[in-house]
């Protein structure tokens, strides 16, 4: 889709202190083989931070640096892919309180594994550009635990990191303009992340998460090749879209926002799609932090500003993938290079707001 006048206006994140991948490797938490083939560095880890509050000291932050208030905001999507604190609870109406107050707007969740902050900017941009709604919030915020989620050996090629992000979207202005967005789905490979375990009534608690499982039963049934030859073809599809919305070439491209994937994933999945060179990636940035659930985009493009890793003029895309599959991308400008002051610690809980 071919956006008109539509502005990232702020971006922030809530990142909890990182543990050094050595370290959990000589703590026998992460087998030694999996950190040489992931070349991950650290992952961050939350102690007491529940995934709303990081949330919300992300959301306070992009809201500030935006230069909107609060009333400005018609929109707010919440994008997470783990558990949130509270069962039958509506999180996003948390967030809407606590960063909104009592002002009306849309706040709902937006499930879609970890392409979440990509779909929820696509709905965004699609309803400020079918509305007279001046800005959107988006948010994101994970945290993994055990029993049910074991950080270190949950998955394959992937280790999930905790933290959150948001992004203020807006019609008046900001310091990147949304040139395109685009979303691509592929069905037909879902299984990946479901195998052949059966449907529950309710989860238990005390059984772990086991990815690596799902994974591997349906490949068991799928050739690599297979998948990954479907795979690559949606997501050259979304970028293909993409561009041509944007009206722009992959060589045009100074930066692409990636997925935290650990580097053979990362490498099979994406650089080797779209013949794109790691050192136009946020690899460098990603792999000291982990996989954000549904903040990696968010996030990568906070860093990229608040380090001054682009310059006026850049074109910037950001490319998001989740289990079921879904890719989304966008095509970004950098217009302005915005002096946002350093924030302290945030929520006196251990972590740092960036």
């Amino acid at each position: 889709m071919k956006t008109e006048a539509l502005f990232i206006a702020g971006t922030a994140t809530y990142l909890p202190p990182a543990t050094k991948v050595e370290q959990a490797v000589a703590d026998g938490r992460f087998d030694a083989q999996d950190a040489e083939d992931t070349q991950l560095e650290s992952v961050c880890e939350a102690t007491d931070e529940a995934p709303p509050e990081m949330a919300v000291a992300a959301a306070r932050d992009a809201l500030e640096r935006s230069g909107h208030r609060a009333e400005d905001i018609a929109l707010l999507l919440h994008a997470c892919v783990y558990f949130q604190g509270l069962e039958l609870y509506p999180t996003a109406s948390y967030i809407h309180r606590e960063v909104l107050g009592d002002h009306s707007a849309l706040a709902f969740e937006v499930k879609n594994a970890s392409n979440g902050c990509m779909t929820a900017l696509d709905i965004a941009a699609r309803s400020l550009s079918a509305t007279d709604d001046v800005a959107a919030l988006v948010t994101t915020a994970d945290k993994v635990s055990r029993p049910a989620i074991d950080r270190w050996n949950s998955d394959i090629g992937i280790v999930p990191g905790d933290g959150a992000s948001a992004m203020v979207l807006s019609k008046r202005s900001g310091f990147a303009q949304v040139l395109s967005t685009s979303t691509v789905s592929d069905p037909t490979l879902e299984r990946l992340h479901r195998g052949d375990a059966p449907f529950t009534p309710h989860h238990d608690p005390t059984l772990p998460i086991d990815l690596r499982l799902r994974k591997l039963q349906y490949l068991g049934d799928v050739e690599l090749d297979e998948f990954t030859r479907r795979f690559r073809a949606g997501l050259s599809d979304c970028v293909d879209r993409a561009l041509r919305d944007a009206d722009i070439g992959l060589g045009d491209v100074a930066r692409f926002v990636v997925p935290h994937f650990g580097r053979i994933v990362l490498q099979r999945e994406v650089l080797a799609a779209l013949d794109i060179d790691l050192d136009r990636t946020t690899w460098s940035w990603g792999r000291t932090v982990g996989h954000l659930g549904a903040g990696d985009q968010i996030a990568g493009l906070d860093h990229l500003v608040r380090e001054r890793a682009v310059d006026i003029g850049d074109l910037c895309m950001l490319l998001g993938v989740g289990a079921g599959f879904t890719w989304t991308c966008a095509v970004v400008r950098i217009i302005e290079l915005p002096q946002w002051p350093t924030t302290p610690a945030g929520l006196g809980l251990g972590g740092g707001r960036l």
